[in-house]
């Protein structure tokens, strides 16, 4: 040990002991002359330096005094020179606060015979509505300790004692604590970021605890739960930052904080609404990082109606009032109206879409009706041949063929044989029998008459093929007007709307 008045081993400054060894060595040497000095003398001034140093060392060891201390009852020795206490207890490097007690007094004389005591107070965290506070105190018991320090403690108030609730009856039986909380102190977390801790207040809410604790809270940062939230026994505190963000609304563009991480929770806070179809993105399901751009989607809708024309049917009716193979409108058809309902889908003022939404009839098409006559009127034709009644005459292509154009060989047993079953040759006729009655004559003129007796296989519609003997035969090609002979068939047999086109 060391201090101000000595230690156990004088304490010199640094190169002191080699100074006083010079020193020493010289004195020896001062009388005596350099040439003259050998070897021998030079180890025997060293000797005696040597010898002379250890003796003044003892002796100031020597004069060196022993102390005692006691520190809460623990004793220990020092050694050295002191004047006072207070160097005693300065050398030792104790440090003393204002409420320890110390006997002798500070500056009482530093007596060898007399033990120093040392009674150090204890600290107590004493924690009330007022804050932390540390406290040193003497007192042994919790009473003792508020009688001393002046606090008043009422049965009604809550007193902990190192996290043990004390009953008002026990405190003065209660050993003095580290701790003394007084009032509903509750432990709660707080996690702020990266950051936990825990602290345990008196303080009734959540943004008083955020006070007491030290951390700053800002305007768009988020509270969970908020700040005026009562605290309970182990609550979690949230301290959610705010980070910057882009919303795009309506046009503009907004720079903003929030620490929301969902769009919508983001457009509430700021006070911005969804209106029927609106929608934000990203959407709910998209987690908002620093620097995300949430925009809003104003969704309307209008309605266009389009007209679809439906076709009238065109119907044929018998009459009269005409003559075969003649025709007269009764009725002009008139189209309907298909009306539809189109929904257009605008996004931000933009047609993005469209879908049917109804449609309807909105008028019904009239028929087309016409009339085609059933009045057979029979007439005569001069020929060659002398005068031929007709009841019918119709406009059609004509060709010409013999039976070995027929399609069957010389030797077939049915070569030359007609679909009536007469021999194919001059005056036997094909016709499609849906516009001549089949087995019924006719007059061609430049031909004559001829029995339509035959069917082709490529006769269709108004297409007469004439027969001829083979020694006979003459070509034709184009048209010509055919004549239908009397008798006329029954009305039930006859087709009144043979085609109007020609093959």
């Amino acid at each position: 040990m060391s201090g101000p008045g000595g230690s156990s081993t004088k304490a010199f400054p640094s190169g002191a002991q080699d100074h006083l060894v010079a020193i020493g060595f010289m004195d020896t040497l001062s009388f005596m002359p350099y040439p003259l000095l050998s070897l021998k003398r030079i180890g025997l001034a060293l000797l005696g330096v040597a010898v002379l140093t250890s003796v003044i060392a003892a002796g100031y060891i020597a004069a060196q005094e022993q102390y005692t201390l006691y520190v809460d009852g623990e004793g220990f020795t020092v050694d050295g020179n002191f004047d006072t206490v207070g160097e005693v207890i300065s050398a030792v490097g104790i440090q003393l606060h204002g409420q320890d007690i110390v006997q002798p007094p500070l500056t009482a004389a530093a007596a060898p015979e007399i033990a120093i005591q040392i009674d150090r107070a204890n600290a107590v965290t004493l924690r009330n509505e007022d804050g932390t506070q540390t406290v040193w105190t003497h007192q042994p018991t919790l009473g003792a300790f508020f009688a001393e320090s002046g606090l008043v403690v009422d049965r009604t108030d809550e007193v902990t004692a190192d996290g043990s609730m004390v009953d008002f009856q026990a405190l003065d039986q209660t050993p003095l604590p580290s701790v003394i909380e007084i009032g509903n102190f509750k432990t709660i977390t707080i996690h702020d970021g990266k950051d936990t801790q825990t602290l345990r207040t008196a303080v009734q809410t959540v943004g008083e605890a955020l006070q007491e604790a030290g951390i700053t809270v800002y305007a768009a940062d988020g509270i969970e739960p908020v700040a005026g939230s009562w605290l309970t026994p182990d609550l979690h505190v949230y301290v959610r930052r705010s980070m910057p963000l882009t919303v795009k609304v309506d046009g503009r563009v907004i720079q903003t904080r929030s620490h929301h991480t969902n769009a919508a929770d983001v457009l509430a806070e700021m006070g911005i609404g969804l209106v029927g179809m609106d929608y934000v993105r990203p959407g709910p399901e998209t987690t908002l990082r620093e620097n995300s751009v949430v925009e809003v989607v104003r969704v309307t809708e209008d309605f266009r109606i389009e007209d679809e024309p439906i076709a009238y049917e065109t119907l044929y009716q018998p009459t009269d009032q005409l003559e075969i193979d003649n025709r007269a409108l009764l009725q002009s058809g008139v189209p309907g109206v298909l009306r539809r309902r189109i929904r257009v889908r605008h996004e931000n003022g933009v047609p993005v879409g469209e879908t049917l939404d109804g449609e309807w009839v909105a008028s019904q098409p009239v028929d087309e009706i016409i009339g085609y006559g059933t009045n057979i009127v029979v007439r005569s034709v001069e020929t060659p041949a002398g005068y031929y009644e007709y009841w019918r005459v119709v406009r059609m292509r004509v060709t010409s063929y013999t039976a070995a154009s027929s399609g069957k060989p010389p030797d077939h047993p049915a070569y030359g044989i007609t679909a009536s079953g007469v021999r194919a040759g001059t005056g036997i006729v094909a016709v499609d029998p849906r516009v001549v009655p089949f087995r019924s004559w006719v007059y061609v003129p430049g031909y004559g008459s001829g029995y339509a007796g035959d069917t082709g296989g490529g006769v269709k519609g108004r297409w007469i093929d004439l027969g001829y003997d083979q020694n006979e035969y003459q070509s034709w090609s184009g048209y010509v007007d055919v004549y239908y002979l009397t008798p006329a068939p029954d009305p039930a047999d006859i087709n009144y709307l043979i085609p109007t086109w020609l093959p």
